[in-house]
């Protein structure tokens, strides 16, 4: 007897079940298992002429795909949720993850040297401005380079928010303390009476004269805060963290940066340092 698999143009996925059962349990809420554990789902499965009918979003968790409907072309989509998302220059590194349907890929791996290991965190995809970055450096201070792979989280106008995530040549995971907590613990601004702003800095302070602001004061709040443009990077072969200084919801005034250093087995964060922009000295 042949079998035969249909997907409902309906932007809804079909399986085909005995109508008896469909009889049995049409009053009760339809329940979704995978490998004998209870899926939970936003929107229930229905029964719709003898088909259980189950969303996209189900679906592609369920089968591990991406599904997509062209109702122009009239034409159903189905391809593979995992691939590489980025290699080294080099071809030596490479990372690959399965994309959800926002657009964001999890489940990342790190291959290198022939071996892969499990890389925390998610990152916006293979999008070639913000694809997962690759740095070497010698931050262990060991007798050959570490791995350092930077993942873009979130992107847009004055937004930017990426991770660093730090491996040994032989791919043990090397931990990082997180780099923005530690600039807000060492950060301090408040509006001076003169109208002038004062940011401090691991104690060090740094007055930007009332005129040279273009918030109104009414806008400005209490003082200066870091804002949503957050970046590590690996410069002059140190891993940094930079952090946006930000006046009222758009002006940025300067950088807040720090540099780390390893300790005691750890990434750890030193003294956060601010340096405003040349039109604010």
């Amino acid at each position: 007897m042949k079998k035969t698999r249909r997907l409902a143009v309906s932007v809804l996925v079909c399986l085909s079940v005995a109508a008896a059962a469909l009889t049995a349990s049409a009053a009760a809420p339809i329940k979704v298992y995978r490998d004998g554990t209870e899926v939970v789902t936003e929107a229930s499965p229905h029964v719709v002429e003898g088909q259980v009918m189950i969303p996209f979003s189900l679906a592609e968790e369920l089968f591990d795909r991406k599904l997509s409907y062209d109702s122009k072309n009239r034409i159903m989509n189905v391809s593979d949720r995992s691939g590489l998302i980025a290699t080294s220059e080099d071809g030596a590194l490479s990372v690959t993850g399965i994309e959800d349907r926002d657009g964001m890929w999890d489940n990342l791996r790190l291959h290198a040297n022939g071996s892969e290991v499990y890389l925390p965190g998610k990152t916006i995809g293979s999008n070639i401005s913000y694809a997962p970055e690759f740095a070497r450096a010698n931050l262990t201070g060991g007798t050959e380079s570490d791995i350092i792979v930077l993942l873009t989280q979130g992107y847009g106008t004055g937004i930017f928010i990426n991770e660093a995530v730090a491996y040994t040549s032989d791919l043990n995971r090397l931990p990082i303390e997180d780099g923005e907590v530690a600039l807000r613990k060492q950060f301090r601004s408040s509006e001076q009476a003169d109208g002038s702003l004062l940011v401090e800095a691991a104690g060090v302070s740094t007055v930007i004269a009332k005129d040279l602001i273009l918030t109104e004061e009414a806008n400005r709040g209490d003082g200066a805060g870091i804002g949503s443009v957050i970046r590590y990077q690996v410069e002059d072969g140190k891993l940094t963290v930079t952090a946006g200084v930000i006046v009222g919801t758009s002006e940025f005034i300067g950088d807040l940066k720090l540099e780390y250093t390893y300790k005691n087995d750890v990434l750890q964060a030193g003294t956060a340092v601010f340096t405003p922009y040349d039109e604010y000295r």
